[in-house]
């Protein structure tokens, strides 16, 4: 999934990124621009955009190996 981090203060707003970078981003955000506040506002979360389809490939390698399991079984 792909997060988005909108600033509690003023329109800041990351773009869409992996979690862990769109935190750090508006962490450092907040230290340039708001000393003092601690990091505050809204998290968009974009499930269409997550940087390609992991589960769908774990899923057909995993139905690929049921198949060649199932082939290799038959030919003994």
């Amino acid at each position: 999934m792909a997060y988005r981090y909108r600033c509690g203060e003023c329109g800041f707003k990351t773009p869409w990124l992996p979690q862990s970078e769109g935190e750090r981003r508006q962490v450092e955000h907040y230290v340039a621009r708001h000393p003092g506040i601690p990091p505050a506002g809204q998290v968009e979360i974009n499930r269409k955009n997550a940087g390609g389809c992991g589960g769908c490939l774990t899923a057909a390698a995993v139905v690929f190996l049921l198949f060649l399991f199932a082939s290799l079984a038959l030919h003994r």
